[in-house]
């Protein structure tokens, strides 16, 4: 191997590549980035079983070969290159060298055939604009669950309904769910999706063509692959997205990131979403002054002691602490309409701090509309402007059950 490129693409290339290093890698072979070169150029790649990442970048090759090298070493070496140097890759023997200008680095290389075949590329299914889905992934991601023991609930459950791909996510004490308008391709993979328990006596037809077609349009997403493979690929071009065979693929031409994708039943939630039209009192803030109480208020606030609203007229009470503890208390402009009947403790409704701001923070207008029907069952929040109510995202809040 024997190449020559700038160092400005090439530590864009690495640094791409990098995404998919795992930080405990369980063998040596895969804390390394795969370089290959052929007559497109010089190709990286990272793979750990569960992500993967590969890229191209354009060089001059004057020998073709195959290294395998520390990742790691090799991104962070390419950051303190500077962007206009040319580097000179060559390998020799067990090590590459790598020269840029007057720095030059020998790098011992990892026995390339002890690493593992890249997984193939699944078929495109759709295709999205690159802003439109990082925006739209991290809508959705803000209510996913972190607790590694419920994989589950750590995802983002995509469900594609003809141009209109459906984002959702939960960690059963909030739900968001995000419609974004994709391309799709007409192309979907074959499912096998696993077996329902049928009742005793029941005969076990196995699934139904219903079935199998829901299940080709629906994949569960690890939420933080995705949210950061969303914005590394954001930008005003089309993202590809394809699955099949347990694995998800976004590309751009050139790069690609994949994951395998988590299995299970994902929640039902949308069941518990109330129609707009049903609640008993809409409240509506303007979402910056709103997060900006929320944030003071919070500093006496916890998971343990939430922060109460209250409607007071044309302005809401924002309030945390009581007792003998520290409270604190902001009002904000508001406008209401209708009441609740069953008021805890002179609160409309008690959040948690943390995910009352999150849910706040993933809207992208400038009020916030909240639909409530007792103090007790779940709040649906809509962003709203001006006529414009509801729109394409919608974020549903458990209440904390305030003691005494």
């Amino acid at each position: 191997m024997k190449l020559r490129l700038f160092a400005g693409p090439f530590a864009d290339a690495v640094a791409h590549a990098a995404r998919a290093l795992p930080a405990r890698p369980p063998v040596p072979v895969l804390a390394g980035i795969l370089l290959r070169t052929d007559t497109d150029g010089l190709h990286l790649a990272a793979f750990d079983y569960e992500a993967c990442a590969t890229v191209r970048a354009d060089a001059e090759i004057a020998d073709d070969g195959t290294a395998l090298v520390s990742g790691r070493l090799l991104n962070d070496i390419c950051k303190t290159l500077p962007k206009s140097a040319e580097v000179d890759l060559e390998l020799s023997g067990a090590r590459l060298l790598l020269t840029a200008g007057s720095a030059r680095f020998t790098l011992p290389t990892l026995p390339v055939e002890e690493y593992p075949a890249l997984p193939a590329a699944p078929d495109v299914v759709l295709t999205v604009e690159g802003d439109a889905l990082a925006d739209a992934v991290a809508q959705a991601a803000v209510a996913a669950g972190t607790d590694d023991s419920l994989p589950v609930l750590t995802g983002v459950q995509m469900v594609l309904d003809g141009s209109i791909l459906t984002l959702a996510a939960t960690d059963r004490y909030r739900f968001a769910v995000r419609d974004l308008t994709v391309s799709p391709t007409g192309t979907l993979p074959a499912a096998k999706p696993t077996r329902k328990a049928r009742k005793k006596g029941e005969e076990d037809t196995g699934p139904t063509a219903e079935e199998l077609d829901a299940a080709a349009r629906t994949v569960l997403v690890p939420a933080k692959f995705l949210t950061e493979a969303a914005k590394a690929l954001a930008g005003e071009h089309p993202v590809s997205v394809g699955w099949s065979d347990g694995q998800l693929t976004l590309s751009t031409p050139g790069r690609t990131l994949g994951t395998r994708l988590l299995e299970g039943e994902f929640p039902k939630g949308r069941a518990l979403f109330p129609h707009a039209a049903d609640a008993d009192l809409t409240v509506t803030v303007p979402v910056e002054e709103a997060l900006a109480a929320i944030r003071r208020v919070a500093l006496v606030a916890s998971d343990k002691r939430p922060i109460r609203l209250a409607v007071d007229g044309d302005q809401l009470l924002v309030e945390a602490g009581d007792g003998d503890d520290a409270r604190a208390a902001d009002r904000i402009p508001c406008h209401a309409t209708g009441s609740l009947t069953d008021r805890a403790q002179g609160s409309d409704a008690a959040f948690n701090p943390g995910y009352l701001a999150d849910c706040l923070k993933a809207l992208t207008t400038p009020e916030a509309r909240f639909h409530l029907t007792s103090s007790t069952k779940p709040v649906l929040v809509l962003g709203h402007s001006g006529e414009d109510a509801g729109g394409d995202y919608e974020h549903l809040l458990m209440p904390v059950r305030l003691q005494g």
